[in-house]
């Protein structure tokens, strides 16, 4: 089991959207009210979501995609709590970046970039975690906690002062987890349709 740093390669990419995202956003989309895929088939959403981190991950040295995984083997459909140890993952030391070896399934990933403070202002740079997720066979195990400590060390390495993140209303199970890490609500953000 390892926390890996997906470098901007396609095939490590497409891996990802459709093993993580994909089950992401669909989880959501089932648990969220605002939130809806577009109405396209899977590997069309795949595809997509592949060129659009492709890009993102090529432009920007700042953002940063890391994954889970575990031994070929401990599936989610097999985990046994007892014999999963999520201390064993090391936030601090990732494998290198690349992909995955085939032999290991992907479990959990988190997404990170920097928001860097204008000088006219007087705040931080602050370490943004666009996304995390867990598959449900690991929830409850650690490694949500594990990926939040791996943000923390991103953004000690970019010399930012704080974590931030966007969390939807209605999605109370992440809103208890990230108060549980120590966030606080910071701003309210609106919005309304165009007419």
């Amino acid at each position: 089991m390892e926390i890996r740093r997906l470098s901007a390669d396609e095939e490590a990419l497409r891996r990802y959207a459709a093993e993580l995202w994909l089950p992401y956003h669909r989880d959501l989309e089932a648990n969220v009210a605002t939130h809806a895929l577009a109405d396209r088939p899977d590997e069309e959403l795949i595809a997509a979501e592949t060129r659009f981190r492709l890009d993102l991950l090529r432009e920007d040295a700042d953002r940063r995609l890391w994954v889970v995984a575990v031994d070929a083997g401990v599936n989610g459909d097999g985990v046994d709590r007892e014999d999963f140890d999520p201390e064993r993952l090391d936030p601090g030391n990732p494998a290198a970046p690349g992909a995955p070896g085939s032999d290991r399934g992907l479990v959990a990933f988190v997404s990170t970039s920097v928001d860097e403070c204008p000088t006219v202002f007087d705040r931080p740079d602050r370490l943004v975690v666009g996304d995390i997720y867990v598959s449900e066979p690991y929830r409850g195990t650690g490694i949500a906690s594990r990926l939040m400590e791996r943000a923390v060390i991103d953004a000690r390495e970019a010399d930012c002062g704080e974590l931030r993140l966007d969390v939807d209303v209605d999605n109370e199970r992440a809103m208890a987890f990230y108060e549980k890490q120590g966030f606080e609500p910071y701003r309210k953000q609106l919005t309304r349709e165009v007419e």
